[in-house]
């Protein structure tokens, strides 16, 4: 009798939750989920999965994507990108794949061909050197309590800044 078995590469190898704030840098290979906000870069040699709950401003290099989430900026697949209801995406896609289902909201330009794009190097650990030349970013995450927010849009209100909600209304 055959029997199939998970391979080690259909894992999730990292998830970023719902109650997660994301700013910088974010350098991977394999798959990661991704549900909280992020802004910053992506970098990813494996599959990005942006979950449904998930709000991301970013450049994205990957070569599979899976967007259900809100995404404002770039991105570019090697592979594959695959949009699924209620995603939102804002931005140039470059793709040689591209999948939308019904009632994905999609803005903005596509780019699909044969092409190898140039995809930055991630960064790796035993750079001992980029250690001493400071070439390393610092990648910090915070949950922050749903508190946390209300209050946040209170002060900006104040201040006379627009939140991301009212700009893109």
């Amino acid at each position: 009798m055959l029997r199939f078995r998970k391979t080690k590469s259909d894992a999730v190898t990292g998830f970023l939750g719902s109650q997660t704030e994301f700013t910088g840098k974010l350098s991977f290979s394999g798959i990661v989920h991704l549900d909280g906000h992020f802004d910053g870069e992506i970098i990813s040699r494996g599959t990005l999965v942006i979950g449904a709950d998930s709000v991301v401003h970013a450049q994205i290099h990957s070569n599979i994507l899976k967007v259900s989430g809100e995404v404002h900026g770039d991105i570019t697949a090697t592979e594959k990108i695959e949009l699924f209801p209620p995603g939102k995406v804002f931005g140039h896609l470059k793709t040689p794949s591209l999948v939308i289902e019904e009632g994905v909201i999609f803005e903005g330009t596509c780019s699909m061909a044969s092409f190898q794009p140039d995809m930055p190097e991630l960064t790796s650990r035993s750079d001992e050197k980029g250690l001493e030349t400071g070439s390393i970013e610092v990648i910090s995450a915070q949950a922050w309590p749903p508190s946390f927010e209300s209050s946040d849009n209170l002060s900006n209100e104040e201040s006379g800044e627009e939140t991301v909600a009212e700009q893109n209304r």
